[in-house]
C-alpha cells in the first residue's frame, strides 16, 4: 500500500514537472515574439543629411522589419519620417516624407502588402536629440516604426 501511494505521488510530482516546462515553453515563445515586436519599434532606419535613399548599413534594419511583417501578417506599420533641424520647414517636411516613402517602397519589393503600410512625415518635428550638432542631427535623420 506505501509503495502504491508513493508511486502516486512520484507519478503526480512527474506530472507538474512536465506540466510546469511545457507552460515554460511557451511563455519562452511569447517573449521571442515580444523581442522581435520591441525590435520592430526601437530599430529605426537612419539616413545621411539631405539623403533618402536607404544607407547600406541601414539594409539589414530594414529587411528585418521586412522579416517581421512577413512573419506577423496581420500586422500594419505606420512609417514616420524625420529630419533634422537645418533646412526650412517645407524642404525638411517633403524629405521626410520621402524618407518614409522609402522604407516603404522596400518593405514592398520584400513582398510586404502596400495596404498594410502607411506612410507620415514629421519633418524636423519630435527630436530624438535635440542638440545642435552632427551627432544629434544624425539620430534625428530617420524613419521610425509604428505597429498599429
Amino acid at each position: 500500500m506505501k509503495r502504491a501511494l508513493f508511486l502516486a505521488a512520484l507519478a503526480l510530482c512527474l506530472g507538474l514537472v512536465v506540466v510546469g516546462c511545457r507552460s515554460k515553453t511557451g511563455t519562452s515563445g511569447s517573449g521571442e515574439a515580444d523581442a522581435d515586436r520591441q525590435a520592430f519599434i526601437n530599430n529605426h532606419v537612419y539616413f545621411d543629411f539631405d539623403r533618402y535613399n536607404i544607407r547600406p548599413d541601414q539594409v539589414p534594419v530594414v529587411s528585418s522589419k521586412a522579416a517581421y511583417l512577413g512573419a506577423n501578417a496581420s500586422a500594419r506599420a505606420e512609417l514616420q519620417g524625420y529630419c533634422d533641424e537645418r533646412g526650412t520647414e517645407a524642404y525638411n517636411n517633403a524629405l521626410a516624407d520621402r524618407r518614409a516613402k522609402a522604407v516603404s517602397n522596400y518593405l514592398a519589393d520584400q513582398g510586404v502588402s502596400g495596404s498594410r503600410l502607411s506612410t507620415v512625415s514629421y519633418g524636423e518635428e519630435f527630436p530624438i536629440d535635440p542638440g545642435h550638432n552632427e551627432t544629434a542631427w544624425a539620430k534625428n535623420r530617420r524613419v521610425q516604426s509604428v505597429l498599429q
